[in-house]
């Protein structure tokens, strides 16, 4: 991690509300960020027989306390999110990734495809390894720390590829993308930045890095062109179509569309709390895929049916009128 980053995030989580520390650790209270990292390196690394529930344990820690700390936003540049509180879900991922190496939890970044409802989408989560060999998946955007999305891309078995959910039980070593992917994935979104402002000379740089460190990235391809065809060249726009949609790992990423998960910020914007957040991601398949009904909702939260429509409808009010 670069010097300037665990900086920034030094400082940022030294103002931060730190949630309370889960009950399997006893007798450590009232401390700061600083005092409570090595009681957590130290209770990961205490005894193996249930390493893997104690990484689940921190892993949920970690995601309130980034949520309570950092809210939905379009800032994808992690010094930049922690500088101002707000984050997209590349910067969420990079920042969970940044924590996962702060308190000794294997945590990596993996690309989205296709989400849990089978949209294609532009999104990104984090991949927890646990020490039993299975794997969770943490996603702040669609507030879930365990989340299944439907196809994604990692390092498979040693190669960089897409993989479908299913697939997992006969993948034998998954990683998190290398960092000069991440970069790329970065370089991508100033390109769209750049993109929207008409910048195109320079979006057409940032997307040409972009391919260099991940020629599997189609949307660079398809958004250098759409850029190339702004400036109307036309040959170099035409390479590019043709590159970004020539099969099908490479159109799922050109259909993606971030309609259905932008909307996701007004829920930060509006205050809505964490657990009122929750019910309505239950309530709308965010968290599973398929929308649940409030008799569902009411059992997991203990609340009446009538108290969950009401929940539901305020955020609805607040938040989608």
């Amino acid at each position: 991690m670069r010097r300037i980053v665990k900086d920034d995030l030094d400082r940022a989580m030294s103002t931060w509300e730190i949630p309370a520390l889960p009950s399997e650790i006893t007798g450590e209270t009232g401390q700061d960020i600083a005092g409570l990292t090595p009681i957590i390196r130290k209770y990961l690394a205490s005894g193996a027989a249930d390493l893997s529930q104690r990484q689940i344990i921190i892993a949920e820690w970690l995601f309130k306390l980034v949520r309570r700390n950092i809210k939905r936003g379009r800032l994808f540049e992690l010094d930049k999110a922690l500088a101002n509180g707000r984050a997209d879900c590349l910067g969420y991922v990079q920042l969970f990734t940044a924590l996962g190496e702060k308190f000794g939890l294997p945590l990596g970044i993996v690309e989205v495809l296709v989400d849990n409802a089978g949209r294609p989408v532009p999104h990104y989560v984090n991949l927890l390894k646990l020490a039993d060999g299975s794997r969770r998946f943490i996603d702040a955007w669609y507030g879930s720390a365990d989340i299944r999305h439907r196809r994604m891309a990692a390092v498979v078995d040693g190669v960089t590829r897409d993989f479908d959910y299913g697939e997992l039980e006969h993948i034998n070593n998954l990683e998190g993308l290398p960092p000069s992917i991440v970069e790329a994935l970065v370089l991508y979104i100033r390109g769209n930045r750049q993109l929207a402002r008409g910048e195109y000379n320079e979006a057409i740089a940032a997307y040409t890095r972009a391919i260099a460190l991940y020629p599997n990235n189609s949307r660079a391809y398809y958004n250098r062109a759409v850029a190339y065809e702004k400036q109307d060249d036309r040959n170099r726009a035409d390479a590019d179509y043709a590159e970004a949609l020539k099969d099908e790992s490479r159109l799922i990423r050109v259909q993606a569309n971030i309609g259905d998960l932008e909307p996701l910020i007004r829920l930060d914007d509006a205050g809505i709390n964490e657990e009122h957040q929750e019910i309505y991601l239950w309530s709308k398949g965010y968290k599973t895929g398929t929308p649940a009904a409030d008799e569902e909702i009411s059992k997991v939260y203990n609340l009446p049916v009538a108290k969950v429509r009401e929940i539901i409808d305020e955020v609805e009010r607040r938040c989608f009128s």
